[in-house]
């Protein structure tokens, strides 16, 4: 190792084992070896982590050396990486005065002039990582290292609006010179209307994001780490020189995602480098993980898979699918339009761009008719079918670059030449024999008959089906109202036909929005549908519904069992007692709870659980929403692990009591007198006994 820094005629190589280090040993410059280890390159790494050696820049990555080359800065002021005769790598310096270079302890190689003015640095032609404090400027960009299959790769870049700007993922085809062979996926926050420099940097606390201004006073966060202080404008200011507390890095990796790291010194006993956020979390969100195939997530639901399209394969050992020229194309002229077919892959959307796009009809109203599009357009590739926003597209491509996504709304049709095989993945091999003309009529009609067969017997099924469904959903309403409070299970799928699609919202509450719905018999009906996946919201949203399933109020609660055993107004009971939720307040109130319990308890109750439930009763009825407690709370209360203070009584019920019970009873009783028919009796368990009366009067 020698020590940071170096004067003119020093030279490096690749044969020795020797390296530049940092003032503090944090990084390294030197040789290293690739993945063909018989190719090295030149490169900065962190010098002092365990295991395999983590490179922060590289020289030369696409352009290996062997071991006969030597890395030396020449009388000139220029460093050169050479490999026998051919120049592979120069930072282009001869004649700017340049007389040392330095390795600082933020990893970034300097190369000073005798005026100790920088000429050149790392730092200003980054590869794939971006160090604290190393400012990425709009005219930088991380770039990946490139596909060895086909050569595409990704960069992170500004990418410039009409009136703003962002930080852009973009995949790009190997064509450098053609704009168009290119697609951004992700973007950062945009930001506008901003004056001075604009830089993307790492702070040496994790924060990763944009400052802006004269002063780089202005920062926009994409990351933000909780335990940031001095925020991302102290990076832009700070030293280049300055030794890191806590080691981190942000690599824009191969599969075209940009992450950060934080070395973490005890991992369960080990050393090692712990992710700390990523940009993209659904991998099938990034353009050309799968070259120009589908991508589809394992059963993890974190890592990709991917399916070549007909007519395209994958090379040996790659996951990516790459175009067969031979089977994909666009035709030559409008008579030869019938060499070719198109392929339908369902539930699958692509990405392109706009050079991508021929033509995108709104007017096709058909999936079949898209499809058609493009068989009648010679240079059509594919076309993708859609609804947004309930209107139809069809979009017509000419080429087919960044790779596709699954999607349940969306068809995509692949133009293929009409003796290959419509299939995903390779093209099948042709038949080469006199008859195979007849096998291949064999091969087409006993596969119609089967598909015939099985269609009509699916379409039975289905009648069968439907015809069962509405008969069991018939029963199950009927038994609905013989046992009430009963809970009836539907499928999603009926309760997306009951609400026309979720069409009409009501409202909003825990974990999901009510909607408008109707059951089949006519039934009016308020359903509540999860929107969102808190932790342990699943368990509460189903708490809930069990629990309003087995709860009433005079408009939704109704007491548990051990309380009362009966409705809120009962015209069987005398006027002290009618009224349940008076009667319970008032005997609550007065200590003497155990009055209020089922009579069939024979007063097998425990007191200290009788006033429990009544508490959450009331506490539940409480006319001011607010007040309610929420169905965890609920439970928690009911059992006996959160104190319960004693309820205000509801305004409704406080209302009835005022306007006087005895009266209201007596007009009521006059009403069951005159209209008996009106009320009813419902034996709904052997041990339950519920009564209740119609009654044309309000509720006051």
């Amino acid at each position: 190792m020698a020590n940071n820094n170096i004067g003119l005629g020093w030279r490096l190589m690749a044969s020795e084992n020797q390296a530049l280090v940092s003032d503090n040993g944090t990084f390294a410059f030197g040789f290293t070896q690739m993945e063909n280890r018989d190719s090295l390159q030149v490169a900065i790494w962190f010098a002092q982590l365990p295991g395999d050696r983590t490179l922060v820049w590289s020289a030369n990555r696409n352009s290996p050396v062997t071991k006969n080359a030597i890395l030396e800065l020449d009388d000139t002021g220029n460093l050169v990486l050479s490999d026998g005769n051919s120049t592979v790598w120069s930072t282009n310096t001869s004649a700017v005065g340049v007389e040392s270079a330095v390795l600082s302890e933020s990893g970034n190689l300097i190369l000073y002039t005798s005026t100790n003015r920088i000429a050149w640095q790392s730092f200003a032609y980054p590869s794939d990582t971006l160090l604290p404090n190393q400012p990425l400027t709009g005219s930088l960009e991380l770039t990946s290292s490139k596909l060895p299959s086909h050569g595409g790769y990704y960069t992170l870049k500004m990418l410039q609006q009409r009136t703003s700007l962002s930080l852009a993922l973009t995949y790009n085809l190997p064509d450098d010179n053609n704009s168009n062979a290119n697609y951004s996926y992700w973007n950062g926050p945009d930001i506008s209307n901003v004056t001075g420099g604009v830089v993307a940097v790492l702070d040496e606390a994790g924060s990763f994001g944009i400052v802006y201004g004269e002063s780089s006073n202005g920062a926009v966060y994409v990351y933000k780490n909780d335990n940031d202080v001095d925020g991302l404008s102290s990076a832009a200011n700070r030293s280049s020189n300055v030794r890191l507390a806590v080691l981190r890095r942000l690599v824009l990796e191969s599969n075209g995602n940009i992450r950060l790291y934080r070395w973490d010194n005890d991992v369960n006993g080990s050393r090692q480098w712990v992710p700390e956020w990523a940009a993209v979390s659904n991998p099938c969100d990034i353009a050309g993980i799968c070259g120009n195939g589908i991508c589809g997530l394992d059963k993890s639901k974190t890592n990709a898979t991917c399916k070549c399209l007909p007519g395209t394969s994958k090379e040996e050992n790659e996951s990516q699918c790459y175009e067969n020229s031979s089977s994909v194309g666009n035709c030559d002229s409008k008579e030869n339009q019938n060499q070719f077919k198109t392929a339908m892959i369902q539930q699958t959307n692509y990405y392109f761009s706009e050079f991508s796009v021929i033509a995108n009809y709104s007017d096709i109203a058909t999936v079949n008719k898209c499809s058609d599009a493009c068989l009648t357009d010679c240079g059509c590739i594919a076309s993708v079918y859609g609804l947004s926003e309930e209107k139809p597209y069809c979009w017509v491509l000419r080429s087919l670059d960044f790779g596709g996504f699954q999607d349940p709304g969306s068809t995509l049709f692949v133009k293929i030449r009409a003796n290959e095989s419509s299939a995903t993945g390779k093209p099948d091999s042709k038949d080469s024999d006199g008859d195979s003309g007849k096998v291949r009529a064999k091969v087409v009609v006993v596969p119609i008959v089967v598909s015939m067969t099985v269609l009509v017997g699916l379409l039975c099924l289905l009648l069968y089906y439907n015809v069962h469904k509405k008969r069991h959903l018939k029963r199950a309403m009927q038994n609905s109202l013989i046992f009430s409070g009963a809970l009836i299970n539907f499928s999603y799928r009926e309760l997306q036909f009951s609400t026309t699609s979720f069409s009409q919202l009501l409202g909003t509450g825990g974990f999901g929005s009510v909607y408008k719905g109707t059951l089949t018999d006519g039934t009016l009906v308020a359903i509540k549908k999860l929107d969102r996946l808190l932790p342990h919201g699943e368990k509460e949203f189903l708490t809930e519904v069990n629990t309003i399933g087995s709860m009433h109020h005079m408009n939704l609660v109704r007491l548990r069992e051990i309380v009362g055993g009966r409705r809120n107004l009962d015209m069987s009971y005398d006027a002290e007692d009618f009224f349940y939720p008076g009667w319970a307040y008032k005997e609550l109130t007065n200590g003497t709870a155990l009055k209020v319990a089922d009579r069939r308890l024979e007063k097998r109750v425990e007191e200290e659980e009788l006033i429990r439930a009544l508490k959450v009763g009331f506490w539940c009825i409480q006319d001011e929403v607010a007040m309610r407690p929420s169905m965890g709370d609920v439970v928690r209360m009911l059992e006996g692990s959160m104190d319960i203070n004693h309820p205000p009584m509801p305004q409704t019920v406080l209302e009835l009591v005022e306007e006087g019970l005895e009266q209201v009873y007596r007009a009521m009783k006059r009403e069951f007198i005159t209209a008996p028919s009106s009320s009813f009796t419902v034996d709904s368990h052997p041990s339950t006994r519920a009564t209740c009366s119609y009654s044309t009067m309000s509720p006051r």
